[in-house]
């Protein structure tokens, strides 16, 4: 199977360009890539079998950003999200159209607030944003609040009290939310003790409504 000409060739223009991420949407397929100039977009005309032709798409984006089609998918059986990417461009990582990629990015401990926000536009994931929200640098950048906003909206859907705990210490680090924000955190508290443990965890000495000190 070889891609299709006008693939090949959409491929080749759009690889001239300066690329700061790309995402592939499979069952659309659909490639988005965003470049110094902004965001753009190819249709993908699969010739067979569409994950064979997916696989072929990405050889051909991991040639580009890492000079090596043929050990793609070796150098994706090697990450590991403890510690990886300890090397300086982890932004490559970015170009794979591969979700295991911004997941290994999120995670990696040099992670910035631009590769935050190219990560955060290839794939919106909670657990990315919780780990994103554990470097300052994000935290203390535009993508900071950005994160904690989502974090906070799809938190009523969270079900574990491990990710609720987790979530809400982390949303509640100074400047990433507002008062109303916080507080109705602190209502929901009332119906699930998770809640409290996260505002325990984040503010032991500065909970709503705390007047002096407490047992």
């Amino acid at each position: 199977m070889e891609l299709s000409s006008e693939d090949a060739l959409r491929l080749n223009v759009l690889l001239t360009h300066t690329i700061l991420a790309v995402r592939i949407d499979e069952n659309n397929l659909t490639l988005a890539a965003l470049t110094d100039r902004g965001e753009a977009r190819i249709a993908l005309h699969a010739t067979g079998r569409k994950e064979q032709y997916l696989r072929l798409v990405r050889e051909m984006l991991s040639g580009h950003a890492l000079g090596s089609p043929g050990g793609y998918p070796l150098f994706i059986q090697r990450w590991t999200r403890m510690g990886q990417n300890s090397g300086d461009n982890i932004d490559k990582l970015l170009l794979l159209g591969e979700d295991e990629a911004v997941t290994s990015v999120a995670y990696s401990p040099r992670l910035t607030d631009e590769l935050a926000r190219r990560a955060w536009w290839c794939m919106h994931s909670g657990d990315n944003a919780r780990r994103m929200l554990e470097r300052t640098c994000v935290v203390q950048g535009a993508m900071g609040p950005v994160l904690a906003e989502y974090l906070v909206e799809h938190l009523p859907f969270e079900t574990s009290p491990h990710v609720i705990i987790d979530t809400v210490r982390i949303v509640l680090q100074p400047g990433l939310i507002g008062e109303q924000a916080l507080l109705r955190l602190w209502g929901r508290a009332r119906s699930d003790s998770s809640y409290y443990a996260g505002f325990i965890a984040a503010l032991p000495d500065a909970l709503p409504g705390q007047s002096g000190e407490r047992a």
